[in-house]
Formats: structure tokens, C-alpha cells, sequence
């Protein structure tokens, strides 16, 4: 799960285009057709969006199918009726589909969590399980994963679905705030050879200090961080409209993109998966001849 806060008016085609930068095309799109614009202005701007259409479903038939349970998680999630739970005071958020971690993303993190050999995976925002269930998939026989999730609705329908399948044995649920969970884990001795944060954004700095300076991370560990793009607010002019209706009331103590890229102790490479996943690992880990 990813934000603290509803998301606001967001783009009717947030959960196909990752990038703002296609949302203003749409827009400029909308505004030709409506403003009676040269057709050949108009025809090549849905062919611009056409290609993007292409290359989106090329890359998905060029990845590994997700798991039949996967699936099934992502079309449940869609279809929640995720407003009347909110109404009811079911959650203490209005929640959204597109916080699921998706496809694309699932596929690269058990990649990731393969080729490093983890045995212990910590997934900071359950939401509906889809990124614990992907990542649980590529740990072995004996792996562990915790997921932390503070909408306490959300464990029972969850834990079902990993109760169903045998990659979910492997995972255990902690219900609460991620950064006071973080920090029992911590008191508990544990560490995690992989770590993926999804949780509050206001708090990805706090979370990183856990992981790097407290020990949360394992020798050679990795942290993947979703939403490194923020759909745009991290990088964008503020006054442009999708740069900052997208996230809601979003605000960090400081832009997190700044922080990491400051601290010279880390190796950091951003990777423009949907709405960026950024890669983090303790710099001598990845170049350990290197002079630092």
C-alpha cells in the first residue's frame, strides 16, 4: 500500500499511464479535438499514444505471467468497492487499486529476490497482498517474509488468500504503523536480505535510516523503493495541474530523491518501472575494490 492520505481527483487513466508526462498529452489531446484542431495535429497525437499502447502490452507479453493467485488478488482488488469501505469507517483511508504493486513490478522484484539468493524479505505496505505473494514466490522452502500493513481490515481477507496457496505460509502479516513495526523487528534482532518500502511517503526517510544506519538491512541486502516518481511531484514544477492532484495531501519532512542521492555511502540506480522503483545498496557491497 503506498499513500497516507485519498487520493485526489486522479487522472481517469492513472492506472494504464505511469507517466504525468502522458496524462498532459491526453489532455492536450482533449483539447484539440474539442478546439476543432488541424486533424493531422489530432492524428498524431493518438498515434503518439497508440505507439505508447504498443510498447506498454509488448513489455508485459515479454515478462512472465504472474501467478494464478496473483491474478485473482489483483482483479478482487479492482473490483472492491474500496469508497463504501471508507464510508463505513472500515478503513481510515479511502483506498485505491492502483496501489497494488502490479505485474511489471511483481516480476522484477522476485528477479531480483532470486538472483540475490534471499531468505528473509520484509514488505513495508500489504495492502491487498499482492507484493508479499509475488515475492514469496522466489524465496525457498524455508524463506520468510513479513508484510506490514496498518488497516487492520485488511489481515483477515488477506490472510485468507495466503492461507490458500503454499508460498503464503511463508509470510506472516504485522498490523500497525510501519515505522513502529520497523522498529519491534529491530528490537527483535531481525534482519532482511531484501526490503521493499511501499508504505507512508512522508516517512521513506525515516525508514531508510532503519534499514542502513540501525541494521534492518542484511549484509549485502537491497532496498527497492516503489513510487520513486511520485507520478510525477518529485521532479515536476508544482504548477503544473497532474504534478500535484495525483498523490493528495503528500508531504515529506525532505524530498527523499534529494536525500538519497546526497549520501555518497550508497549506490542507487532508479529504474523507470511504471512509476519508478529506486534500487538502493551500501556503495562497498557493489564496488568493493573501489576507492571510497
Amino acid at each position: 500500500m503506498s499513500e497516507p492520505a485519498a487520493i485526489l481527483t486522479p487522472h481517469p487513466a492513472l492506472r494504464r499511464y505511469q507517466d504525468p508526462a502522458l496524462l498532459e498529452l491526453m489532455d492536450v489531446l482533449e483539447l484539440a479535438q474539442s478546439t476543432g484542431a488541424d486533424p493531422q495535429v489530432v492524428e498524431g497525437i493518438r498515434k503518439v499514444l497508440h505507439h505508447v499502447d504498443l510498447r506498454e502490452d509488448f513489455t508485459l507479453r515479454s515478462s512472465s505471467d504472474e501467478s494464478a493467485v496473483c491474478r485473482k488478488v489483483a482483479q478482487e482488488t479492482e473490483d472492491m468497492q474500496w469508497t463504501e469501505l471508507k464510508e463505513q469507517g472500515k478503513t481510515s483511508m479511502l483506498l485505491d487499486p492502483q496501489m497494488l504493486c502490479g505485474h511489471l513490478n511483481g516480476q522484477f522484484y522476485k528477479s531480483i529476490l532470486s538472483a540475490q539468493r534471499a531468505r528473509r524479505v520484509l514488505d513495508v505496505g500489504m495492502f491487498t497482498g499482492y507484493s508479499a505473494l509475488c515475492m514469496a514466490e522466489a524465496l525457498p522452502a524455508d524463506g520468510q517474509l513479513v508484510t506490514l500493513e496498518r488497516e487492520p481490515y485488511l489481515k483477515e481477507p488477506t490472510q485468507a488468500v495466503f492461507d490458500s496457496v503454499p508460498q503464503g505460509k511463508k509470510i506472516t502479516i504485522k498490523i500497525g504503523n510501519a515505522l513502529d513495526s520497523m522498529k519491534e523487528l529491530l528490537k527483535e534482532g531481525r534482519q532482511f536480505d531484501f526490503i521493499f518500502l511501499d508504505a507512508d511517503k512522508a516517512e521513506y526517510i525515516d525508514y531508510l535510516k532503519l534499514c542502513f544506519e540501525e541494521g534492518l538491512l542484511a549484509e549485502n541486502g537491497t532496498v527497492a523503493v516503489d513510487n520513486a516518481y511520485m507520478h510525477g511531484v518529485n521532479y515536476l514544477p508544482s504548477e503544473l495541474p497532474n504534478a500535484s492532484r495525483l498523490f493528495g495531501e503528500f508531504v515529506a519532512k525532505e524530498p527523499f530523491g534529494e536525500f538519497v542521492a546526497k549520501d555518497s555511502r550508497l549506490h542507487k540506480v532508479l529504474v523507470p518501472i511504471r512509476d519508478g522503483t529506486l534500487l538502493i545498496r551500501r556503495l562497498t557491497e557493489v564496488e568493493p575494490d573501489m576507492p571510497h
